[in-house]
């Protein structure tokens, strides 16, 4: 698996551009890590990918019935002949003509209660839409949640009816509200075979501190509030333990790659 950790990535990226919820290049660099990272742990999925075999495609878009689902990363069989990829690259990258792996990514950066109960209505549904699409497909999520106590988001400047910071946790802290935000997503149930009752394969949470004043430092725009959260800004990083999680936990990154890794080698070898 790769040196450096998917959440250091994240934590690099946000500290030096900001976190942006109108963009998708955040959750692109984060589905490029999770693929280069399961072709480097998973032998079978790698030799077939370096052999054109397995291709995989982000926001992939896909109908079942008539219930259309845009997967984050959707991975599986080529269609027509195999072309191998080109010299550097892991995978081709194409529609899938059968997927094999389908892979949802989302965030809480801020707001933890409703957003939360958002998160797991959308990664139940998720499961279900995979699901249905074929009952052996590996279904697999990947969550980053904001430990930060404090954030400032670019949807809530110049707003009039609310303040621009959103304060986590109020005394208890944003650790606190991470540790409850985690552990709602304990009750998917984690699938073990095709046959099993209904849940995810895999669950990956990785736990950043991230406040995002940083995004008004070089705003001249917004100078007068900058100066006045100016104060309550932290260093970006990685969460301590906990809420971060421990290595063998079953929500851990980890975790979510050999869980994934297995599912794949029992049902497509």
């Amino acid at each position: 698996m790769t040196d450096t950790p998917i959440a250091d990535l994240i934590v690099a990226e946000v500290a030096s551009t900001a976190y942006n919820p109108r963009t998708s290049e955040h959750s692109d660099n984060q589905s490029l890590t999770i693929l280069r990272d399961l072709l480097a742990y998973c032998p079978l999925l790698a030799e077939r990918a370096a052999q054109g075999e397995v291709v995989a495609k982000l926001k992939h878009h896909q109908t079942v019935g008539t219930d259309d689902w845009v997967i984050d990363i959707a991975i599986g069989s080529c269609a027509g002949r195999p072309v191998a990829p080109t010299r550097g690259e892991p995978i081709v990258q194409t529609e899938p003509a059968i997927i094999q792996i389908a892979i949802e990514l989302k965030s809480i950066w801020t707001e933890h209660g409703k957003a939360r109960k958002n998160r797991l209505r959308d990664f139940n549904s998720f499961h279900g839409f995979a699901h249905r699409y074929g009952p052996k497909t590996v279904a697999v999520a990947f969550l980053v949640v904001n430990a930060a106590d404090n954030f400032i988001s670019p949807l809530n400047l110049n707003k009039t009816d609310r303040e621009a910071l959103t304060r986590h946790g109020g005394r208890r802290g944003g650790h606190a509200i991470a540790k409850e935000t985690i552990d709602l997503f304990r009750t998917i149930h984690l699938r073990h075979n095709e046959l099993d009752t209904e849940g995810l394969e895999a669950i990956g949470v990785v736990v950043v501190e991230h406040d995002n004043i940083n995004m008004l430092q070089n705003d001249a725009r917004q100078a007068e509030v900058f100066a006045k959260y100016r104060p309550l800004m932290r260093p970006t990083g990685v969460a301590k333990t906990p809420p971060s999680l421990k290595v063998g936990d079953p929500l851990h990154y980890t975790t979510m790659i050999q869980r994934m890794c297995a599912a794949y080698t029992d049902r497509f070898r």
